[in-house]
């Protein structure tokens, strides 16, 4: 197994430590797994077109650590997942004359994610590609401590602006191409997307916000498939 392979699927999950405990499935032809963030402000579920290098289930709760651990082998990796009564308990990582042990968790101890069973309509839809990527990370950089972003349709343009708020303060607002019905401004956390931006770059996304307080994204590549559902911050 490749491990940059290993951690781009780890990074669209984990999205730099908002995420760090998930169920990974195997379902024959691909490797999944969903998540929520600690504060609940984002799920979502990744898919990696790949042979599954284990069968079952495998309960990771502390991905930081697993991170730290991958740092410490080369490019080439032999996974072993080790099993007992069914459950898988151990992935046993070797790269050359290295061997490390990474113990698994009970799944039962892993937070649930909800189901999000019926969506919105989705009045805005926005065509996220590399300049989108590069527009919005260096705008939130140049206004670190922003908590939010906030999508607005005005004069039929797409407006986001880094660090919303309803008094005069710092901001960053950057227009987008595309035709939407008019929206008043809802707010979602700026830190959330950019690292979910971050995590998925080079692979083509679409963003869908909807009135009623939900932003969804959706990338496509040759390796993973990720959505992710934003929850609207009030202001």
């Amino acid at each position: 197994m490749e491990k940059s392979k290993l951690q781009s699927f780890i990074n669209r999950y984990y999205l730099a430590g908002n995420c760090e405990a998930v169920t990974v499935k195997a379902n024959g032809q691909s490797v999944n797994c969903e998540l929520i963030d600690v504060d609940q402000t984002v799920v979502g579920k990744v898919k990696w077109k790949t042979n599954p290098f284990m069968s079952g289930e495998l309960g990771i709760n502390h991905t930081g650590a697993l991170t730290k651990m991958l740092s410490a082998v080369g490019e080439k990796l032999d996974i072993e997942v080790q099993d007992a009564q069914g459950k898988n308990y151990a992935m046993k990582i070797k790269e050359g004359s290295t061997t490390m042990t990474f113990m698994l968790a009970d799944t039962s101890v892993i937070p649930a994610v909800p189901t999000i069973n019926a969506e919105p309509e989705y009045e805005v839809v926005i065509d996220i590609n590399d300049e989108f990527v590069n527009k919005f990370i260096k705008a939130k950089n140049a206004l670190p401590d922003a908590k939010n972003f906030a999508v607005q349709v005005q004069n039929g343009k797409i407006k986001f602006i880094i660090n919303y708020t309803t008094i005069n303060s710092d901001n960053v607002t950057f227009e987008l191409d595309g035709t939407a019905n008019e929206l008043d401004p809802i707010c979602f956390s700026a830190d959330k997307l950019k690292e979910v931006l971050t995590a998925n770059k080079g692979d083509k996304g679409t963003m869908h916000v909807s009135s009623n307080g939900l932003a969804r994204i959706d990338f496509t590549g040759t390796d993973f498939d990720s959505n992710y559902w934003l929850v609207q911050l009030q202001n």
